[in-house]
């Protein structure tokens, strides 16, 4: 009977290990959207002399910051109580946020970085930016699609193991 107890422990805890995982990944692509979000910014303020380039920049960084506020907001999954019933109930919040976010996250990144390319002109040759820009979305497109596999595959397992813990 103390065996079973301590099994079970120890397999919410590893969930709930598991699920923070999961939040700590989606608080660094928040992390990584407000650093695009001010990179464009303060660019945009540097370039202010220069609409033709300050406008675009303005653009992706209102892009980023509406994706951020409306997409990437973690505030209603937070873990509050630690049982495995309300763990299984952020999870759920969890994969409706990961679902949406999936949606327009392609869109964001390459929005952002198609509001670049003014700027980038600036320095180098066309043929430069626009490859490097073809580029930047063919990694963000591979890798993000690589990652949110990894997400959705870790939260099927979670919810399996949680089905299997409440039964």
């Amino acid at each position: 009977m103390e065996q079973s107890r301590t099994n079970r422990t120890d397999l919410f805890q590893n969930q709930l290990k598991n699920f923070k995982a999961l939040l700590s990944g989606s608080k660094m692509a928040t992390l990584s959207a407000v650093f695009l979000a001010t990179f464009s910014l303060v660019t945009a303020y540097m370039t202010r002399s220069n609409l033709g380039q300050a406008i675009p920049l303005l653009l992706g960084s209102i892009v980023q910051i509406v994706y951020i506020f409306k997409y990437l907001q973690l505030d209603d999954i937070k873990q509050k109580s630690y049982t495995q019933k309300s763990l299984k109930s952020s999870v759920v919040k969890f994969k409706v946020y990961m679902s949406n976010r999936k949606k327009y996250e392609m869109f964001v990144m390459s929005f952002w970085i198609i509001m670049m390319v003014p700027y980038a002109l600036n320095y180098e040759s066309t043929l430069i930016v626009v490859s490097g820009c073809i580029l930047y979305i063919v990694l963000v497109s591979f890798f993000g699609s690589l990652a949110f596999k990894k997400v959705d595959n870790n939260i099927e397992l979670l919810e399996a193991t949680l089905k299997n813990a409440v039964q």
